[in-house]
């Protein structure tokens, strides 16, 4: 087993989580009226100095939680009284971050916030204190993120940007300041080479103390397990420590083969993501996770190698896609997972009722995704075929069993179904929603035909019999299921 090095996460995952929200840009989130069920808040706090004294006229901007500052302004700002006390109104629920300056721009401070959806029109928040420190900076060399003249590098959820210029290329690195001294990890690229403008975001475990500068020299991959993402693991097997963890990491390189490399230095494979338009997203394979930061290098491999326990992932799948097995999925034998991403409202039209589809091949056991009976059910059914004809060649198929969960509901849901042999789990958003056993039984996982559904983060995986079967019958892949859309998401 590989021993990997746990950083003290204590007060990380808070800002973790709260990065993987999602607000629309500029004044994103913001009601100048009051909408009947959404709670809109007046946020109020206090800013003091480290001498514990209040700090008068500082500079309190609200951003959302993905705030990226090249290209979004502040939701709301206000500047504090003699008491150091600010107000903030008409702020809807969501996930949200406060940077605070004095006036000289010499100390900052950074706060976490959540407003809570509630069942009342108006409430009053208070944020807890925030003191002020030193400003923190960054000086990072260019070639750990392959960054040229006029690209910019934002510290997601911050009001720190900076783009490169001449002088940065002529030194080899490009220096930012006033950061505040707190744990980030999520940047921004946004790269002027790319013909595609969307930005990229990246994993990073940066960590500014007061006063001091960070040297970024290569790039560092981290993993952050938090205790929530474990909390399932711990309920079903009574301990958070999971195997064959599969898990995204997000990263842009020149390496043609890359692989991330522990500080023990042990490597574990990278599976890229096919039809990705960032051209930054991969797979992995952790032996043996627990709750912490595992943190990896990104090295060249004179090989390409690829995560065993993964067959194919893509970023968006295409209308029609057929996915075709090979040696590599044929030796998953009966011991197959899918899993997609999907944000779809209830269909309109019958002709696209299938999402994924396996009837196309000489299977007895057969299994489909589609539309229920409901238009906001999606549904996993079993066939079985059976021949007719004097030549026994053409293939019907009989429906066996199915499952049906409501997620065509317009939100996004993370859907996953494993099946082993004559056994299947459905699991939406890291729920086990159903599980059950049929009487016909598969001997092989069919290629598949997707829909006319654009799904997201299409991932076919394999898990061996450690993870499926033990002792505590199907609970450890309970858990394992939880943990992996806990990481996905």
């Amino acid at each position: 087993m590989m021993n990997f090095k746990i950083l003290n996460t204590a007060g990380i995952f808070a800002l973790a989580s709260i990065f993987s929200a999602c607000t629309d840009e500029n004044h994103a989130g913001v009601l100048t009226e009051t909408e009947s069920g959404t709670t809109i808040a007046s946020i109020e706090g206090t800013v003091k100095n480290e001498s514990g004294y209040p700090v008068a006229s500082a500079k309190v901007n609200l951003i959302s939680a993905t705030h990226i500052a090249a290209r979004m302004a502040p939701i709301k700002t206000a500047t504090t009284d003699d008491d150091g006390k600010y107000t903030m109104d008409s702020v809807t629920a969501g996930d949200y971050a406060l940077q605070i300056s004095n006036t000289d721009h010499t100390q900052s401070g950074y706060q976490t916030i959540t407003v809570e959806e509630g069942t009342t029109d108006l409430q009053t928040q208070s944020v807890p204190e925030v003191k002020l420190e030193e400003n923190a900076s960054l000086e990072l060399k260019l070639s750990a993120y392959e960054l040229d003249l006029g690209d910019t590098l934002c510290i997601t959820g911050t009001l720190n940007c900076i783009a490169v210029q001449n002088k940065d290329i002529e030194a080899g690195t490009v220096i930012l300041d006033e950061i505040p001294p707190m744990e980030f990890t999520k940047i921004t690229l946004i790269k002027t080479s790319d013909e595609d403008t969307d930005s990229i975001t990246q994993d990073v475990l940066w960590d500014f103390a007061p006063g001091k500068k960070l040297e970024v020299s290569e790039i560092r991959i981290p993993v952050i397990v938090s205790q929530d993402a474990l909390s399932t693991a711990k309920y079903w097997i009574d301990k958070t420590e999971l195997d064959s963890m599969i898990v995204p990491v997000t990263f842009k390189t020149s390496i043609t083969n890359p692989v991330l490399l522990s500080d023990d230095g042990d490597t574990l494979a990278l599976y890229k993501f096919e039809n990705d338009p960032s051209n930054s997203k991969y797979l992995t394979v952790i032996p043996s996770i627990d709750v912490g930061t595992y943190t990896f290098s990104v090295v060249p491999s004179e090989t390409a190698i690829q995560p065993a326990q993964i067959y194919k992932a893509f970023s968006e799948t295409t209308p029609g896609m057929n996915i075709i097995q090979n040696e590599s999925w044929k030796a998953f034998g009966s011991i197959l997972g899918i899993s997609f991403w999907i944000t779809k409202d209830s269909l309109s039209s019958a002709a696209d009722s299938i999402y994924v589809d396996t009837r196309q091949e000489e299977s007895d056991v057969a299994f489909s995704i589609k539309v229920g009976r409901e238009p906001n059910q999606l549904c996993a059914e079993i066939y079985k075929r059976t021949s007719e004809g004097e030549d026994d060649t053409e293939n019907h198929y009989t429906l066996k069993d199915s499952s049906c969960q409501e997620v065509l509901d317009g939100e996004r849901h993370h859907y996953s179904i494993f099946i082993q042999s004559h056994h299947i789990v459905i699991a939406i958003d890291g729920r086990v929603t159903d599980t059950k056993d049929f009487s016909d039984q598969f001997q092989s996982i069919p290629p598949i035909t997707l829909g006319n559904h654009k799904l997201e983060d299409f991932v076919i995986y394999s898990l061996g019999e450690d993870v499926t079967q033990s002792s505590d019958s199907w609970n450890k892949l309970h858990a394992w299921l939880s943990a992996y859309y806990a990481l996905q998401k």
